[in-house]
């Protein structure tokens, strides 16, 4: 993973999903153009979201965690706004 700012950020916004992200961050890591960060906002979950985001390899590309109380979708994908630092 390159130290320079990622061409693209993938948002997932997130609440009670953690048995879903497994099969998403498989399907990143097959991507053949690793340039991109991804974003995960967890939305205020009670399952072990957190566990799972944090056995994630951070080799390929970085993830971003970000853990806020329950608001709402919308309220997720706004949390992750200070967080991009991608072009697009």
């Amino acid at each position: 993973m390159s130290n320079k700012q990622p061409t693209l950020s993938i948002v997932t916004p997130s609440y009670n999903r953690a048995h879903l992200l497994p099969a998403c961050y498989r399907s990143l890591c097959s991507q053949t153009n690793m340039d991109f960060e991804w974003i995960i906002v967890d939305d205020g979950s009670t399952d072990n979201t957190s566990e799972v985001v944090a056995a994630f390899s951070r080799d390929q590309f970085s993830i971003v965690y970000v853990k806020k109380g329950n608001g709402g979708k919308h309220t997720a994908l706004n949390a992750s706004h200070p967080h991009i630092h991608g072009k697009y």
